[in-house]
């Protein structure tokens, strides 16, 4: 049975690859099946394949003579499912009109939450500069799907198509076929990728494979072919749904000691435990990483078939790791699930409910909001209360336990946090190989558990390590995770999406927190923003729904457009930011345009938390916004708290308070919208409560408060102007109490006229000075100018407040 599950998974991935040869300057005027499957012979024989490749459409499939159990009905229906429809027409046919070679990929982005754009993105395999949908005219995209082509050919050349190399050929999918369309049909939208679409297609083949070998139905002609309306209608499939609790507690309760490498562990350890968790469910109900719809911000989907052992397996995996993270961390982390039936078409969202294909993933947050309020049984809490303590009364000085202490020379501490520290800076390392291990090897490691509540061991290493690890002792590794890099040629091998831009001292260890501070430009402080996609729940559940429809709004709304989705967003936040970091951006008003000093403590499928010198984290705030409304075509928006604080503030406290100032920005409401805002410095007094005085919408913020008013004042430093941050207190301090006394406009107007330039100075300061005065004037009578100026002075006085000054 596993091997039809692996057979068909494979050719899921692989059905469509003649469509790519199909759109590159080597045209042979055949069907893309026939194409497809003749070049995939050249890297495999294995006759299952290659006949699901080359009989994947009605016309092809209804001629040919094969088995009643052949593989290729599965790949077949599971090719119709993953598009929504049964298709009519076949790209790659000589006599078939209405396809266009030459149309790119439209956005994902264009349809989203009621939008009509038209953006498209080239032809390209991924790398780390982001592919920006655009405004495609008169593109040929030919030499780019022959640059796709090759790269394939060279990668499938050292890949055997055997069951431990499935991930890597759905790693390479991903890496050559995610800016492909998957149709270029003129009558359709071309918003999904070839490999998303293969992606789904190989996930839906290998659920139907085991669900129809549990129920003894062979006859795949008569089930999937003959009766597939029939089929169509059965809850063949089971969604699968996590989330980890405790997230938020476990990564900032910490001491300051080193807080900075505990913080980026941590919260790499937890994107590790959840794709251990996934890839642990997958090996106990025999699928592979086709099935992972989506990992990201602590949550994960899975698509499972609707058998009782796929059902039980995933539900006593989870349990099982849970007891584990009870074990070791008590009571602060904990896997909360739900399992929901489903058919095909709702999938499709074909029901006669038009709201079927949303109340999946409604029943499933349900479900799993009901486990994280009834998280124990009675055993699991007496377990809770039994827990071993140290005899001595020792605790970790990190996070507070009593159990599995080591006495270090920086204090007492448990062996999971001794061990955050010390794999902390393999973390970092650009090449480091990450192996997850069923014995201890040499070096540390970080605590995982398998699907049977059995510990597992992570460890980072070297490439050449890892390498003679499997050629010495193979038995040993369970699965090896790359960061940000495709290594196709390694067994067991799945690349990890990964945020991890850190910047570095000249030992190459991660910056401190005092390192970082010490970096920023004016005020040694440290910047921290936290920052996440607006409405991303209701995105997920009904972003594709056309309100203004007249007939079906809900066409739009299937699982290929949000799976397409969830991984485009999880690209940019765990990918494409390491860029946006490493090359300074577009934004330097604030700071150079260089290496930013930041560090990601994380960034998630929709979300991130920076750290670093606070004038490049303001800056990078502002480079990542836009790149993200570029990305998304403006269709989704992020909101944002930004901070500063001295180095040695505790941790938990600068995360709380970032926080709030982010809940600030997403409950800001400006020309009758919300969100979509930035929320700087802290709560200050106004109107008898603790307010976020310095929150904007981020054109307001961009445009107003840095492009016009903290160039104003810039104009008057700059051009030799000599007055000292001094008189920019003094104006702030009379602004804030011309809010509630306007006798201080007058003596604000005073102070302008008192500083002007006398006779002997540049023409060019004097009318720099004048304009300013002007201006300052202006801004004083209306509220929201004299808020926005005092926020511009502040960012000012901080960028370029000496060291003898904050000392002082």
């Amino acid at each position: 049975m596993h091997d039809l599950v692996k057979s068909v998974t494979i050719a899921g991935l692989l059905h469509d690859i003649g469509k790519v040869l199909h759109r590159g300057t080597n045209v042979d005027g055949r069907a893309h099946s026939i194409s497809g499957r003749e070049w995939i012979n050249k890297f495999t024989d294995e006759q299952t394949i290659l006949d699901c490749i080359r009989y994947h459409h009605h016309q092809e499939i209804a001629g040919a003579k094969l088995k009643t159990d052949s593989a290729a009905y599965i790949v077949y229906l599971a090719d119709n499912i993953s598009s929504g429809v049964d298709r009519r027409e076949i790209e790659g046919e000589k006599a078939v009109s209405g396809f266009d070679k030459n149309r790119s990929q439209e956005s994902i982005y264009n349809l989203l939450n009621n939008s009509n754009g038209k953006a498209a993105r080239k032809v390209a395999a991924i790398n780390e500069k982001i592919n920006y949908p655009l405004d495609v005219k008169d593109y040929n995209p030919a030499s780019d799907y022959n640059r796709i082509i090759s790269g394939m050919n060279e990668s499938l050349s050292g890949i055997n198509f055997q069951d431990e190399y499935v991930n890597s050929l759905l790693e390479l999918s991903e890496a050559y076929l995610s800016y492909v369309p998957s149709s270029t049909y003129l009558g359709e939208i071309a918003d999904i990728s070839l490999f998303d679409h293969s992606k789904i297609t190989a996930a839906l083949a290998a659920c139907i494979a085991q669900y129809l070998e549990n129920h003894q139905r062979a006859d795949y002609q008569k089930e999937l072919f003959k009766n597939r309306h029939s089929f169509y209608q059965e809850k063949a499939f089971c969604l699968f749904s996590c989330d980890i609790s405790g997230v938020q507690q476990f990564i900032y309760t910490i001491s300051s000691k080193g807080a900075l490498k505990g913080l980026r562990s941590r919260s790499f350890y937890l994107e590790l435990l959840l794709e251990n968790l996934a890839d642990e469910i997958l090996r106990a109900c025999s699928l592979y990483r086709t099935n992972l719809l989506y990992t990201g911000g602590g949550h994960a989907y899975i698509l499972l078939p609707n058998t009782a052992k796929a059902r039980n397996n995933a539900a006593e995996a989870t349990q099982n790791i849970n007891r584990k993270l009870m074990e070791y961390f008590g009571a602060r982390l904990y896997v909360a699930y739900g399992l929901q039936e489903c058919s095909a078409n709702e999938l499709m969202n074909k029901t006669e409910d038009p709201e079927g294909y949303s109340n999946i993933f409604r029943s499933l947050a349900a479900q799993v909001a009901e486990r994280k309020l009834r998280r124990y049984s009675a055993e699991d809490l007496r377990q809770l209360n039994n827990s071993p303590t140290d005899k001595a009364g020792r605790e970790c000085g990190v996070c507070g336990v009593s159990s599995r202490l080591e006495e270090r020379t920086e204090g007492v501490f448990c062996q999971t946090c001794a061990a955050f520290t010390d794999t902390s800076r393999m973390l970092i390392e650009p090449d480091s190989v990450f192996v997850v291990a069923n014995q201890e090897l040499n070096g540390p490691s970080l605590p995982l558990f398998s699907s049977r509540g059995e510990e597992l061991y992570f460890y980072a290493f070297k490439v050449n390590k890892v390498k003679e690890l499997l050629q010495k002792s193979p038995d040993k590794v369970v699965r090896i995770y790359s960061k940000n890099t495709y290594r196709t040629g390694f067994t067991l091998a799945t690349k990890l999406w990964l945020g991890d831009y850190a910047a570095t001292n000249q030992d190459g260890d991660l910056k401190t927190f005092a390192e970082l501070a010490a970096s920023s430009g004016g005020i040694g402080r440290l910047g921290v923003l936290r920052a996440d996609v607006d409405n991303m729940g209701a995105a997920f559940v009904s972003g594709f729904v056309r309100e203004k429809a007249t007939e079906n709004k809900y066409r739009y709304l299937t699982l290929s457009r949000t799976a397409t989705l969830s991984r485009s967003l999880s690209i940019f936040f765990k990918y494409y930011l390491n860029d946006l970091l490493a090359n300074g951006g577009e934004f330097n008003l604030l700071a150079p345009a260089k290496q930013r000093n930041i560090v990601v403590v994380y960034s998630g499928g929709d979300d991130l938390f920076l750290v670093g010198a606070w004038n490049e984290v303001l800056s990078a705030a502002i480079d990542i916004r836009r790149a993200f409304a570029r990305y998304t075509g403006n269709t989704l928006t992020l909101s944002a708290g930004f901070a500063m604080f001295e180095s040695g503030y505790p941790i938990a406290r600068m995360a709380a308070e970032t926080a709030q100032l982010e809940d600030s920005a997403k409950h800001h409401r400006y020309q009758g919208k919300v969100k979509n805002s930035i929320s700087l410095f802290g709560l200050e007094m106004g109107g008898g409560q603790l307010i976020a005085q310095h929150t904007y919408d981020w054109d307001t913020f961009e445009n107003q408060v840095l492009g016009e008013k903290y160039t104003v004042i810039d104009s008057i430093f700059s051009g030799g102007g000599d007055y000292g941050n001094s008189f920019l207190y003094n104006i702030i301090d009379l602004l804030r109490q011309a809010e509630s006394d306007t006798i201080n406009i007058a003596r604000l107007a005073y102070l302008l006229a008192r500083r002007e330039p006398d006779h002997k100075a540049d023409d060019e300061l004097k009318r720099n000075y004048r304009n300013f005065s002007q201006c300052v004037y202006r801004w004083t009578l209306k509220d929201e100018d004299r808020r926005q100026l005092i926020t511009a002075i502040m960012i000012y006085i901080y960028y370029n407040r000496d060291v003898k000054e904050e000392q002082a």
